[in-house]
């Protein structure tokens, strides 16, 4: 298998290069001499890129065009749009065989969001470039939605085809993406956006994704076909600085305000609201930026547990309760439930110092972040990165009494 590299327009001296090589796994009937394929990432920085205004595309799902041609692009407010770049690209990247120095028939990359809670999808954006020997201003690509809470992209969820222009060479376009797109469910938690397309003709005429190259939130993937009959190589985790040019609007539904008057003679207990997000993870190195999707642990007044943690594999999950829990303390667990990974308390000291207590003893070295969340939102939080044992912690003021 060629080593694939990830190249941008040749407007300027070579930036960076970096090499990723996935550890051999071992498999029955696999050669262990055989290395795996290899992703290099190589950036250019593309300088002399000019911006132009935003453009307004449609959507076209399966090859159809939008059934309601009236809303064609119109962007419309939402309640949350997930961006991680600042508007300020500097590099534009597209990927190339290394073996034959040839761009790839088709390409793809993918930036992860996380969404707090389910919603629909608004419109969606791509940021695109030409460079100045592109002579074609066909810029048609794929945008394309993923599920997976690891480092790259598991399940296809939807793909649009969106018919775009690039009209002027030396230059750049964030779309907003509207048309079939619009209306799209979404679940909580881990969402892939994803952009492809395909080589142009000439080689010259292919076109790029915007990076911004300051960014540092959110993870990214891509991968790459040869010809058009070829199967998709597998994701290859992208490790350079920087986020994709692509953002996603979706709109959250309100909570509904007035309780149900009948409710079921044993409901299930009301998870909470969901965790401050002033209070999210630290982004540092080591730091997963997992969100918590349960509610195992729910302590006298309302005080609700919620932990996610994530392996050096990426592979992402909950803390477990039922072994052991009160109403002010209990165990978490999370591959077994014979083993007991965080011992949590939250105390009434109202009587001492109006405030509840909480106590935290975990007794693990993944990365992790947990969350103590009250009956108004309020948010306590204890985070680990990965490799490091993790600390206990106490907080004698961690919620006032009156909240």
């Amino acid at each position: 298998m060629p080593c694939r590299t990830v190249v941008s327009g040749c407007l300027a001296s070579l930036a960076s290069t970096l090499i990723f090589a996935p550890p051999v796994a071992a498999q029955a009937g696999r050669d262990l001499l055989l290395p795996e394929p290899r992703a290099e990432i190589k950036a250019e920085r593309l300088g002399l890129v000019e911006h132009v205004d935003a453009v307004r595309v449609s959507a076209r799902a399966g090859g159809v065009a939008s059934v309601d041609q009236a809303a064609t692009g119109v962007r419309q407010r939402a309640t949350e749009v997930y961006q991680y770049d600042d508007n300020v690209f500097e590099g534009f990247y597209r990927l190339i065989d290394e073996a034959t120095d040839d761009f790839l028939h088709e390409m793809e990359f993918a930036q992860r969001f996380r969404l707090p809670e389910a919603g629909t999808v608004e419109y969606a954006v791509a940021c695109m470039a030409r460079t100045r020997d592109d002579t074609s201003s066909d810029a048609a690509f794929t945008l394309s939605f993923y599920s997976g809470a690891g480092n790259t992209p598991v399940t296809l969820l939807a793909a649009f085809d969106v018919p775009a222009r690039l009209p002027e060479a030396g230059t750049f376009i964030c779309f907003e993406i509207g048309g079939a797109v619009a209306g799209l469910e979404l679940n909580a938690g881990q969402v892939w956006t994803a952009v492809s397309w395909t080589r142009g003709v000439p080689f010259e005429n292919t076109k790029l994704l915007a990076v911004d190259e300051d960014g540092s939130d959110g993870r990214r993937a891509f991968r790459g076909r040869e010809t058009e009959d070829d199967d998709w190589e597998r994701w290859q985790v992208d490790t350079n600085p920087g986020v994709y040019g692509i953002r996603l609007a979706v709109n959250h539904p309100d909570p509904d305000p007035t309780p149900d008057p009948q409710p079921d003679p044993d409901p299930t207990p009301d998870p909470g609201p969901d965790p401050d997000p002033d209070a999210g993870p630290p982004t540092g190195e080591g730091y997963t930026d997992c969100v918590p999707q349960t509610t195992p642990l729910v302590f006298d007044g309302g005080y609700n547990i919620r932990m996610c943690y994530e392996t050096s594999e990426g592979t992402v999950g909950e803390g477990k309760a039922g072994i052991w829990a009160s109403g002010q303390s209990g165990l978490l667990w999370f591959f077994t439930r014979d083993n007991a990974e965080v011992l949590i308390k939250v105390l009434d000291g109202c009587g001492f110092n109006n405030h509840r207590w909480v106590y935290v003893a975990p007794v693990t070295d993944l990365a992790f972040n947990l969350y103590v969340v009250d009956r108004q939102g309020n948010t306590w939080s204890h985070h680990n990165r990965l490799g490091d044992t993790a600390s206990t912690r106490s907080d004698n003021e961690a919620f006032l009494c009156s909240n």
